[in-house]
C-alpha cells in the first residue's frame, strides 16, 4: 500500500515538472529578438518543424521567408512578457505599439527539443490585416461609360453532378478571346460588374458567374445558390463545388468559341483558377487575385502554362513561399507598389491602386495574345 502511494507521489510531482517546463532561455531569445528586431538570438532555438498553420507548410517557410515575416511581426510589437509554460508551449502576452491592434497573450508552441515550432501570434495577425485590407475595400463595382457600352447577358449550363450555374456573358464576337471570371468567398457574378465591360473594350469576351463558394453581394443575389441546395457551413462541400461549377465553366466556354478559355479567379475562386487550369486542357491561362491556398505549391511546381499571379503587398510574402522565390519565365508575379489589395477588386472604378494593377493585367494578356 505504500509503495502505491509513494507511486502515486512520484506520478504527481513528475507532472508537475512537466508542466512547469523551463524554457526561460527560449523566452529570453525571443525577447531579446523583438528588442533588437532581428533574428539572431531567436536562430539556435527555431525548430526545422516551424510552420505558420494553416496559412505557410514548414516546406514552404524559407529561411529569408521565416526572417521577413518575423521581423514584420517584431515591429509592431513593444515588449513581451511570459505568463505561463507548460509542456511544449509557452504563453507569451503582446503589448503593440499599434492601439489599432490589441494586446493579448498568445502561445508559442515547441518540439521534442524545446524548439520553437510554431509562433501563433503571425498567423493572427495576419488574418487580421486580411480583414482589414477586404473591408477597406469592400464597397462595389462603379457603373461608367463602359458598363454602358458593353452589357450583359444571362447563361446557364450544367455542372457534371447536374447543378446549374448561372452567369453573366459579356460577349463582343465568338472569335474573340474568352475569359472566364471567379468571384471571391461571399460574394457572386456582381464582382465584375465594372471590370468585366472594360475586358470587352481590350477585345475580350468575359463570363462572370455564380459559385455555391459565394452568396448576397452589393444587394445582388447569388443565382446559382439560388438554384441548388443548402451547402451551410459545409466547408469541404463549398469547396468541391465550386472547382466543380469553375470546370464546368471552362468546358462550356470552349464549347461554345471553341477556343480556349483564360480562367481569372479572386480569393477562393483564384485557387481553383490555377488547379482547374492546371487540369483542364481546354483552358489556356490562368489569373489569380490572391489565390493563396497553402496546397497550390505542388501543383505550381509543375504549372507550364501562361500564370499571372497577384494580391495585397501584405500577401506578397505568401505568393512567394507558392512560387518558391523560383523565377519562371511563363510566370508572371507582379507585386504592387501600393499597399494594394485583396482579390479582383482592386481593379474597380475609385480604387487608389486599380491603374497599376490594370497596367499589369493588360500587359499579361497582351502577352500570350500576341
Amino acid at each position: 500500500m505504500k509503495f502505491y502511494k509513494v507511486l502515486i507521489l512520484i506520478t504527481f510531482i513528475s507532472s508537475l515538472s512537466i508542466k512547469a517546463q523551463d524554457y526561460s532561455k527560449q523566452f529570453e531569445a525571443f525577447q531579446k529578438s523583438i528588442e533588437s528586431k532581428n533574428i539572431v538570438e531567436l536562430q539556435p532555438f527555431i525548430s526545422s518543424e516551424m510552420a505558420i498553420p494553416p496559412l505557410v507548410t514548414k516546406e514552404q517557410l524559407t529561411p529569408e521567408l521565416l526572417e521577413r515575416v518575423l521581423k514584420d511581426v517584431f515591429e509592431r510589437v513593444s515588449s513581451v512578457s511570459m505568463k505561463d509554460t507548460q509542456n511544449g508551449e509557452m504563453m507569451v502576452f503582446y503589448d503593440f505599439k499599434d492601439k489599432n491592434t490589441k494586446d493579448r497573450t498568445s502561445s508559442i508552441l515547441l518540439d521534442s527539443d524545446g524548439k520553437i515550432k510554431e509562433i501563433k501570434i503571425i498567423a493572427a495577425l495576419i488574418n487580421e490585416e486580411r480583414e482589414k485590407t477586404e473591408s477597406k475595400d469592400a464597397e462595389q463595382p462603379i457603373a461608367d461609360e463602359f458598363t454602358k457600352k458593353y452589357p450583359a447577358k444571362k447563361v446557364e449550363f450544367a455542372t457534371s453532378d447536374n447543378r446549374i450555374v448561372i452567369g453573366n456573358l459579356y460577349e463582343i464576337g465568338l472569335n474573340q478571346p474568352i475569359i472566364l471570371l471567379g468571384h471571391q468567398s461571399g460574394s457572386n457574378k456582381y464582382e465584375y460588374a465594372d471590370i468585366a465591360p472594360k475586358l470587352n473594350a481590350m477585345g475580350y469576351n468575359a463570363l462572370a458567374i455564380d459559385l455555391t463558394g459565394g452568396g448576397t453581394f452589393a444587394a445582388h443575389n447569388n443565382e446559382t445558390l439560388d438554384r441548388g441546395t443548402d451547402v451551410e457551413n459545409d466547408r469541404q462541400l463549398i469547396q468541391r463545388r465550386t472547382g466543380q461549377e469553375i470546370n464546368a465553366a471552362v468546358d462550356y466556354l470552349y464549347k461554345k468559341y471553341n477556343q480556349k478559355v483564360i480562367v481569372w479567379g479572386s480569393s477562393l475562386s483564384a485557387n481553383f483558377a490555377i488547379i482547374v487550369a492546371a487540369r483542364n486542357e481546354n483552358a489556356k491561362a490562368a489569373i489569380s487575385f490572391s489565390g493563396l491556398a497553402s496546397g497550390l505549391t505542388e501543383i505550381l511546381t509543375t504549372f507550364e502554362k501562361p500564370l499571372f499571379i497577384t494580391s495585397s503587398k501584405e500577401e506578397v510574402y505568401r505568393v512567394k513561399a507558392l512560387l518558391k522565390d523560383n523565377s519562371k519565365e511563363h510566370i508572371t508575379h507582379f507585386i504592387p507598389n501600393s499597399e494594394g489589395g485583396h482579390g479582383s477588386m482592386v481593379l474597380w472604378n475609385g480604387q487608389p491602386y486599380a491603374e497599376e494593377y490594370w497596367t499589369a493585367v493588360k500587359a499579361f494578356l497582351f502577352k500570350i495574345n500576341n
